[in-house]
This record gives structure tokens, C-alpha cells and sequence, in this order.
């Protein structure tokens, strides 16, 4: 379950395990759930090589802002939401590690050193623990070299661990709202943080079975996913964004019923094609181009509708890209 703040983006990861006890491992690789995308190895060593090569797909964060120093004193930032969009193009993302589990007893790494060792900046780390090392554990934790730990010889550790692994799947991808409002000095969008606007949002992904989901533009929104790759479209305006929108069907000509629904704010544009450029022989097809919208009150007014089969530009085989199809190359 999205948790949240909602981040720019959210798509699934792999976690992996590290644990020198292979009948755990072969335990937690019956209790997990299917649809969970993982990796164990029983060697720290092997796990530590895996973890440290470069990644085939750097962090989309990393990627999707460029910097224009131009003649400015200061330069500037802009974000490629394009970019953003794209990105379920590259079945590669979901193979970026977000969270590493790891036993704290290894004879050849203890899990503390092997953490410590990690050079990914992002990476979310949980230690495994018996009770003599749970002190360890608290002053590792305290010190902000893990950000979990698990008592590993509990009745409820597995289901600890599926909790800790969701709960950090999601911190992993909340640091890049960090990364777009402290580091670059970025407004998000306010309905990323109006908790009532995120409410409603995530209970739109859960009834849909939404599985990752990125910001765009044009209009505001997210693009939505399903684990096998068809999509939904969330647009999501306020009530100035409404107000232009409104002024724009009036100067392009709506009917009036079109523009008296807009109006009263019983519906929301998505343009799959622009009037202006619009070159059929029939008249422009107004009402295919409006969905109903969800009014939702919170520290400003916005309407949220809900686009079945958007319109892509975008080149995604879902055989190929889907999330379904990268657990079929894990299988």
C-alpha cells in the first residue's frame, strides 16, 4: 500500500536478503508475497559485489534534472516530466535495489560492516538481530548506518520484515520529494502534499490495482500502471487551472452545454487532441474530451478526474516493460 507523502513517482524495486542461513531464507522464500520481486544470497560477500556494481539504470532522480548556468548569477533547475514519463519504457527500473535485509551474525561479514560498506546513498538497510545484539542494533540505528532492525528470533518476524520492507520501499522513494523541495529549492505540486488530495488519490490506485505511477504534465496528474502494464491517466486540476480551462473552451467554441458542465465544475478537459489542430471531417468530438471530475475541498479546491485508455506517445511493449513481465525474468 502507497503510503504517504506521495513521491513524484513510485514504482516497484527489488529487495534483497543477505543471510548466511539458508533454511531461513528457503522459510522467507515460501512466506513472501507473489508479486514480490527479490534476491537472496547466503554469501555477504557475493551479496556486497552484487550490491556495489553500477547500476543499469541510474535512479530516475538522477536523471530527469538538468542544470542551465547560462549568463545567471544563479543557475537554473528544470525538471524533464517527459522524461518522468518515459521512464516505463526501461524494464531495468524495477531491478534497482531499494531495500537490502541483512543478518547481523555472518562469519565472514558481520551485518553492520556489510552495511557499512554500501556506497548507494538511497539504499534502505534493516538488520536482522538475536537478542544479544539488539544494543548493536540501537546504537547502529542511532547512528543512522541502518534504518531498521528486526528481532529475527520472534514468531513475528516474518511479518515484521513485511511490514519494515514496505515501510522502506516507500521511504526510498520519498527522498526524492526532499530532493525536488530542499535540494533544488522546487515547489511540488500542492496535491502531492494537501493530505486529503493524496487520500483520495490512493484509494484511486488501490480500487484500480495500481502498481507505480509518475508525475506529468499537460495536464497536471499522474500517468498509472498496473502490474501488467495497461494504464489509467489521473488528471488533477485546481480551481485557477479550471478557471483557464474554462476560459479556453470559451474561446475555442464549445457548445454551450459543454462549457455550462465545465463551468459548474462537473467536469475536467483531457485533450487527447487539441481543437486548434483538430483536422477531422466530423465536428470535434467535445464530449469524448471531458471526464466527470471529483470535487475535493482541502487547503485549495481541486477536481480530479479519471482518463480509462490515455492517449500514449510513449514507446512501451508491455511484454517487454510491465512489471508482470520483470517478474517472469526472475522466475
Amino acid at each position: 500500500m502507497i503510503r504517504l507523502p506521495l513521491a513524484p513517482y513510485f514504482h516497484p524495486t527489488t529487495v534483497c536478503f543477505v543471510d548466511d542461513n539458508e533454511s531461513f531464507l528457503r522459510s522467507l522464500d515460501l512466506q513472501l508475497p507473489v508479486g514480490w520481486a527479490y534476491k537472496s544470497f547466503t554469501d555477504p560477500l557475493i551479496a556486497l559485489d552484487f550490491l556495489q556494481q553500477p547500476a543499469a539504470l541510474p535512479p530516475l532522480v538522477d536523471r530527469c534534472f538538468s542544470i542551465d548556468h547560462g549568463d545567471r548569477l544563479e543557475p537554473t533547475v528544470h525538471l524533464d516530466l517527459g522524461m518522468v514519463e518515459q521512464e516505463i519504457h526501461h524494464i531495468e527500473r524495477f531491478a534497482r535495489i531499494s531495500v537490502v535485509i541483512v543478518d547481523y551474525a555472518m562469519p565472514s561479514l558481520n551485518g553492520l560492516d556489510f552495511c557499512a560498506a554500501l556506497d548507494d546513498p538511497y539504499l534502505k538497510k534493516a538488520l536482522l538481530t538475536g537478542v544479544a545484539d539488539e544494543k548493536v542494533a540501537v546504537e547502529a540505528f542511532n547512528d543512522g548506518l541502518i534504518h531498521k532492525f528486526i528481532p529475527k528470533n520472534t514468531a513475528i518476524a516474518i511479518d515484521t520484515i513485511l511490514t519494515y520492507v514496505t515501510d522502506l520501499q516507500h521511504q526510498y522513494f520519498n527522498q526524492y520529494i526532499s530532493r525536488l523541495h530542499n535540494t533544488l529549492s522546487i515547489d511540488p505540486p500542492g496535491f502531492l502534499v494537501d493530505s486529503n488530495v493524496q487520500s483520495h488519490i490512493l484509494d484511486i490506485m488501490i480500487k484500480e490495482q495500481i502498481v507505480e505511477y509518475y508525475l506529468v504534465n499537460d495536464p497536471p496528474g499522474f500517468l498509472l500502471v498496473r502490474s501488467d502494464g495497461t494504464m489509467k491517466r489521473l488528471v488533477i486540476l485546481n480551481e485557477t487551472q479550471m478557471q483557464f480551462q474554462e476560459q479556453e473552451l470559451r474561446q475555442l467554441g464549445a457548445p454551450a452545454d459543454i462549457v455550462a458542465n465545465q463551468a459548474a465544475r462537473k467536469v475536467v478537459g483531457f485533450f487527447a487532441e487539441s481543437p486548434v489542430d483538430y483536422l477531422g471531417h466530423e465536428p470535434y468530438p467535445w464530449a469524448e474530451n471531458l471526464i466527470d471530475a471529483t470535487h475535493i475541498a482541502a487547503n485549495e479546491d481541486w477536481f480530479v478526474g479519471l482518463v480509462d485508455d490515455p492517449p500514449r506517445d510513449i514507446d512501451f511493449d508491455p511484454a517487454k516493460s510491465s512489471y508482470d513481465a520483470y517478474l517472469a525474468s526472475l522466475e
